[in-house]
């Protein structure tokens, strides 16, 4: 009997502690192959290839391979091309194959570039890759009757071939899971983190997402009994987290009956999965309501997202992406707190059309429809290899300049750069409307809103300074900014100080997260190493804040009483968490207890005495780590960074 020709199937991710993502793509490749006769018959998958692992020991523990196919993305591109070369240096005959959204959709002179691989995959890869499979038994394969590739020929010349069909029928599609793929993962000591497709397609056309794109508008559902199946198999290996890979989850009823349907299978596993995560349809109705609640009450999600992307109409339309009217924004932020829902809104920096001014105005609208609620969430904006925002003319006409960085994947496990192989992104940091140093100067506002004010160091400072004295909240933290940059000596001003160095050396190709050893081996975001670092000293930095609003006050020419003002630091302060204390008392000459938890209702501040025991969730002790984990990385969608156990007595 002829020998199978062996294939390896790459997908690498990075891990998060003991959680790894498991590699869903080549899964699903390799189930639809092998639904093919002559290719069960005459070749053998090795087991997929999923941790970042020195490539020429990866290649050392390699079958010869007749195929390796990878999967790439912006977290593996650099690594795939390391593993490619070793691999072609290994197994010089090996067909290398590139699939996934990383592969650009313009190819001209990628193999002058890579002439390791051979063939490049656009768009959906199981039918592709299958045909690869079955021309390469020919004798002389001929790989340009195959639609939708890239092909290397002449050492370095591209040749494209026609553009491939959709697959409209993705019942033709068996799971990855269930026919076996991922079984080798079972009994590991790893923490399964699942990725699921329900749908294919997405209708919107966003400049700065590769998702939709013309022949990808419509939205293809999978086969029912298959998703059904996934939920028996996720909850019985008890699969911790499942991210939801479609693009607008609760745009169909089907999403609530599949929700209700996921809820059922876990029932029966003792509660797996725990998690879930979906990206939800772009203007979130009563149906992603009942979805998100149905997952809150059952403890799967951390939060329901109401994202704005940008609030300025200029950059919306530039961008080709339409908001949610901000009335119906506060609306629905009533309606999710009413129901104990958490909720956490995002925004994009420096996409054409947005100035410093605007983005200032942005956050002034935001936190005037929902101070105490909005949990905000700001990420750079990336030039993705097939979004229209990458393409040339695009770029030109809208005056984009990327800057290529290390890339950003929070909570990520922090490695020595002399150990790994560094991933890169393309972040903008200049357009015609934004000047690199309004870049930066931008970053720096966003990064203090969301360090101070959204995970809670002095958002009901800043509340009471807008709602009782009229001070605009860009205004305050402009000013919080300023303030601290004269002074570094101060525990804040170190802070301030240290981020925008790390924002100034980002301009040159510098890391724009932080890693902090004493948290957890692991890269935070630049807020969330903020608030960690400050929030293990909050005696001096509220003794700094305190100083701070005395200048503020004293600036705008009010009189402000002094007790108010030591009654909101010291309440403020006795909210935030902290890894070392778990009770307060403290007595207030004001009830900021029950102004602060009656913002809606027009309440005014009233001087009545009392004394407030405050109990922590959780008892620390100083366990760093712990605390980080807990509260920064598992708890900020759900605004775990808040003492919620409060009691008055009045005196």
């Amino acid at each position: 009997m002829k020998r199978k020709q062996s294939i390896a199937m790459v997908q690498v991710n990075y891990q998060y502690g003991s959680n790894i993502f498991v590699p869903y793509s080549v899964g699903s490749i390799q189930a639809y192959a092998e639904t093919i006769s002559e290719i069960k018959k005459s070749f053998q998958f090795q087991r997929p290839l999923f941790l970042r692992k020195d490539p020429v020991e990866v290649v050392k523990g390699m079958e010869e391979p007749a195929v390796v196919g990878f999967s790439c993305y912006l977290w593996n591109w650099r690594y795939n091309e390391s593993l490619a070369k070793a691999v072609r240096n290994a197994f010089p005959d090996c067909l290398i194959v590139f699939g996934g959204a990383q592969v650009p959709n313009d190819s001209k002179n990628f193999f002058v570039e890579h002439p390791y691989v051979d063939i490049l995959v656009h768009n959906e890869g199981e039918l592709a890759f299958t045909e690869i499979l079955l021309e390469s038994l020919c004798s002389h394969p001929d790989y340009r009757k195959i639609a939708g590739l890239s092909i290397r020929v002449e050492d370095t010349r591209a040749v494209k071939t026609a553009p491939s069909v959709r697959i409209m029928d993705l019942s033709v599609l068996p799971s990855p899971y269930t026919s076996g793929i991922f079984d080798f993962l079972l009994g590991r000591s790893f923490v399964l983190n699942a990725s699921q497709e329900t749908t294919r397609g997405c209708p919107y056309a966003c400049t700065y997402c590769d998702w939709g794109g013309d022949s990808y508008k419509k939205v293809v559902r999978m086969n029912e009994q298959r998703i059904l199946d996934e939920f028996e198999w996720f909850g019985g290996n008890k699969v911790e987290y499942i991210f939801n890979c479609d693009a607008n989850y609760g745009m169909s009823a089907l999403d609530y009956a599949h929700t209700v349907r996921m809820l059922e299978a876990r029932a029966k596993y003792d509660g797996y999965p725990q998690k879930f995560r979906m990206c939800t349809a772009k203007n979130s109705n009563d149906r992603i309501f009942e979805i998100t609640k149905l997952l809150s009450d059952a403890g799967m999600n951390k939060g329901a997202t109401l994202s704005f992307q940008s609030m300025d109409e200029t950059t919306l339309e530039t961008v080709k992406r339409k908001n949610i009217k901000i009335q119906k924004f506060s609306k629905l932020m009533d309606k999710y707190s009413g129901a104990g829902i958490a909720t956490y809104t995002e925004l994009i920096l420096g996409m054409p059309g947005e100035t410093y001014e605007s983005s200032k105005r942005g956050i002034d609208t935001l936190l005037d429809a929902q101070a105490d609620a909005v949990n905000l969430y700001v990420y750079v904006c990336t030039m993705l290899p097939n979004s229209e925002m990458n393409n040339p003319q695009y770029s030109k006409q809208n005056g984009i300049k990327s800057v290529r960085m290390p890339i950003l994947l929070s909570h990520s496990t922090s490695v020595s750069e002399t150990e790994e192989i560094v991933e890169y992104e393309n972040i903008i940091v200049e357009t015609s409307s934004m000047s690199n140093t309004d870049w930066q100067r931008t970053y720096l506002f966003y990064w203090i809103v969301q360090t101070f004010h959204c995970l809670g160091l002095t958002q009901y400072i800043a509340i009471l300074f807008r709602k009782h004295f009229g001070a605009g909240y860009s205004d305050f933290y402009e000013k919080l900014i300023k303030y601290f940059s004269i002074d570094e000596e101060t525990l804040i001003g170190k802070e301030v100080a240290l981020v925008r160095g790390i924002i100034a050396r980002s301009i040159n190709g510098g890391r724009i997260d932080l890693a902090l050893p004493r948290f957890g081996n692991i890269y935070w975001p630049l807020e969330e190493a903020s608030f960690l670092s400050l929030v293990t000293d909050k005696n001096k930095f509220y003794w700094e804040i305190r100083l701070f609003i005395e200048i503020l006050v004293a600036d705008s020419g009010k009189i402000i009483n002094d007790i108010l003002l030591d009654d909101v630091v010291r309440y403020q302060s006795a909210v935030v968490r902290d890894p070392y204390t778990a009770e307060y008392t403290i007595e207030l000459e004001y009830d900021l207890h029950g102004y602060f938890s009656s913002l809606n209702d027009g309440m005014t501040v009233s001087r009545i005495p009392s004394k407030l025991m405050i109990k922590a969730e959780k008892a620390y002790s100083g366990n760093l780590e712990t605390f980080a984990r807990e509260v920064v990385w598992y708890g900020r969608k759900g605004g775990s960074f808040r003492n919620t156990d409060i009691t008055r007595e009045v005196i």
